[in-house]
């Protein structure tokens, strides 16, 4: 499918999003403008975990799946992303991403990403600043998560019910690699 929106709609779109409202619009409009278009039908696989690594992906429109093995790890919509930018071009990807609505994406390589990084500091700071962000949210609900678990076992404790003790971080999931 051929390209669908200008480079001004590229960045205006991406300002929209949580990882890059914070860097100056001019700085975006550069990454904007060496991403590229990309558009699958329900059910198409964007990539495969053992795939070859194709760089960060940004949602414009659609939903996608992330799936591990047979595990569902994730949904991604409008304004998030996916996408592997801790590995280098080419090594295989740890997950399977699919459409499950027609989508559109954006799509940049990380030697792209990181070259327009190096180029504009802004954009580097803004995505690093989005990601710490992102993951004091994932630890915050991981202490919920906990406590929800703790108050759990601990009713289940009161009515008689034997149960393990929790250690945070101590199950393996099934099919994780150790």
């Amino acid at each position: 499918m051929e390209a669908t929106l200008s480079t001004l709609e590229k960045t205006a779109f991406l300002k929209t999003t949580q990882t890059f409202a914070s860097i100056p619009t001019e700085m975006l409009a550069q990454l904007a403008d060496r991403t590229r278009e990309m558009h699958f039908d329900p059910g198409q696989t964007i990539f495969r975990e053992g795939d070859a690594n194709t760089g960060a992906y940004m949602v414009v429109e659609g939903l996608i799946e992330i799936h591990k093995g047979r595990t569902l790890e994730g949904v991604r919509g409008q304004g998030l992303g996916f996408g592997e930018i801790s590995l280098a071009e080419g090594e295989p990807h740890t997950f399977t991403a699919v459409a499950i609505q027609p989508t559109h994406v954006l799509n940049v390589s990380n030697e792209t990403l990181f070259d327009t990084m190096l180029d504009f500091p802004e954009i580097g700071v803004g995505m690093v600043r989005a990601m710490g962000k992102r993951v004091s949210e994932l630890a915050q609900r991981i202490s919920d998560l906990e406590g929800q678990i703790a108050h759990l076992a601990a009713t289940l404790r009161q009515v008689g019910v034997d149960v393990p003790s929790y250690v945070s971080g101590a199950y393996p999931r099934p099919g994780a690699r150790t």
